[in-house]
C-alpha cells in the first residue's frame, strides 16, 4: 500500500499526548485544562491509516471521555478523515494510556458515524481539516442524537481542535471550542506506534 508523504507527516503529528495547560492558564473562563490522547490502532481493523482518540480534565485523569477513531484515508491525492464511534465507549475509557488495549481493538466494536467526514488541505506548515459545507455530523448520547461540528488544525508541535456540540434547532455552539482552538502542545511523542507493513499491531 503507498502512503503518501502528507499522509504519513498529518498522521505521524497528530499521533501523542497533548495539553493546552498554557491556554487554560491564560484563559481559565473559556478553556479547560485538557489532556488530549492519540494514538494509533492496529492497521487491519480499518485496512488503513486510523488513530485512537480520547480526552480528560488534566484535574480527573481518569475518566476520559470522548473515546472515537479517526480513519485516514487518501483518494487521487485527497486526504479525508472519516470519524468511528464506539458501540461501548465505556469499556475502552482509558485505553488511550494503555497501548496493550489499544491493540485489542476489532472492526466490530466500533461503527461509523453518520456525516461525520472532514477534508484536509496543507498550508503555511500546518494541515487543516475541516467539514464540508452543509455536512452534518450526529451521534448518539444517552439515547439522545447529538450534533457535533468537527474540525482540527495540526502543526509538528500543536494540535488545535474546533470540535464542538451545537443546538440541532438554532446551530449556536454550546460545548467545546465555543470561543476559539482548544490549542494543545504535544508533550509525548506516539508517531513510532506506526508499524505500516505490520499485518496485526503497530
Amino acid at each position: 500500500m503507498n502512503i503518501s508523504k502528507d499522509l504519513l507527516n498529518i498522521t505521524s503529528w497528530m499521533a501523542g499526548e497533548f495539553s493546552n495547560r498554557e491556554q487554560s492558564l491564560d484563559q481559565p473562563v473559556w478553556f479547560v485544562n485538557l489532556v488530549w490522547w492519540q494514538r494509533p490502532i492496529p492497521f487491519n481493523v480499518l485496512g488503513s491509516i486510523a488513530i485512537f482518540a480520547e480526552q480528560a480534565n488534566a484535574l480527573i485523569l481518569d475518566r476520559p471521555y470522548r473515546q472515537r477513531i479517526l480513519q485516514f484515508v487518501e483518494n487521487d491525492g485527497k486526504i479525508q478523515v472519516k470519524y468511528w464511534g464506539f458501540k461501548d465507549p465505556a469499556a475502552w475509557s482509558g485505553a488511550g494510556r494503555d497501548r496493550d488495549r489499544l491493540n485489542q481493538i476489532a472492526i466490530n466494536d466500533i461503527e461509523p458515524l453518520a456525516g461525520c467526514l472532514l477534508d484536509v488541505s496543507f498550508a503555511n506548515g500546518r494541515y487543516k481539516a475541516e467539514m464540508p459545507k452543509d455536512a452534518k455530523c450526529c451521534f448518539q448520547y444517552l439515547n439522545e442524537s447529538r450534533q457535533v461540528v468537527l474540525g482540527f488544525e495540526v502543526s509538528a508541535d500543536e494540535f488545535w481542535s474546533g470540535d464542538r456540540g451545537v443546538d440541532p434547532e438554532t446551530g449556536s455552539a454550546i460545548w467545546g471550542a465555543i470561543m476559539d482552538f482548544y490549542k494543545f502542545k504535544k508533550i509525548q511523542d506516539f508517531s513510532q506506534e506506526f508499524q505500516l507493513n505490520s499485518a496485526t499491531k503497530y
